[in-house]
């Protein structure tokens, strides 16, 4: 199984402005790099609960068709835009959308059968399965306001604490962050 991203998200979820308040900091030195905390603590929100949290898209290789669903990682899936096989002669098919059934509100969203179809065979090689398909909540202003208030925490924690090494104990992740990210943790994949 493979993953490749596609399309990067158009916007981040927390906007340098809203960091660089949050931080107390107005210094135009500090909004780069409060930027690229920003994306540092969101990548790290994103791994912690299993999830994409701004719309970007995505493609899911297989080596073949899974027994039944194909699960789909990164939720919520808001849609899937192609499902490709390489047939016995190597070339790549587009599965027709009649064919198969995209069950969004899973989470994970998965790729089934329609009924009385089966998954195609495709030829016995690495890889020879693709999926492209768009995960996220929507734009940033769509996402649930308690991930935004832990990437925050996480930005102010890492802005705070710039070395590994400190005279006090430093905490790997805060751990009101973590409360506030647990509702959307997905367990299972």
């Amino acid at each position: 199984m493979g993953l490749a991203l596609l399309e990067a998200p158009a916007e981040a979820l927390v906007s340098t402005e809203e960091a660089q308040l949050h931080v107390r900091s107005d210094s135009a030195e500090d909004a780069t790099y409060v930027g690229d905390l920003v994306d540092a603590a969101t990548k790290h929100a994103e791994s912690l609960c299993r999830r994409r949290f701004v719309t970007q898209r995505w493609r899911l290789t297989l080596d073949a068709y899974p027994a039944s669903a194909i699960a789909l990682p990164y939720p919520p899936l808001l849609s899937v835009e192609a499902l490709q096989y390489i047939d016995a002669d190597g070339v790549w098919q587009t599965v027709d959308a009649a064919d198969y059934q995209v069950r969004a509100a899973e989470t994970p969203g998965e790729v089934v059968p329609a009924y009385g179809i089966s998954w195609p065979s495709p030829r016995s090689t690495p890889d020879a399965v693709r999926v492209d398909f768009t995960c996220g909540f929507g734009a940033a202003t769509d996402v649930p306001q308690p991930i935004k208030r832990a990437v925050l925490l996480l930005v102010g924690t890492l802005y705070a604490n710039r070395e590994s090494v400190a005279p006090v104990a430093l905490h790997e992740i805060p751990q009101s962050a973590v409360w506030m990210l647990s509702p959307y943790r997905v367990w299972r994949f």
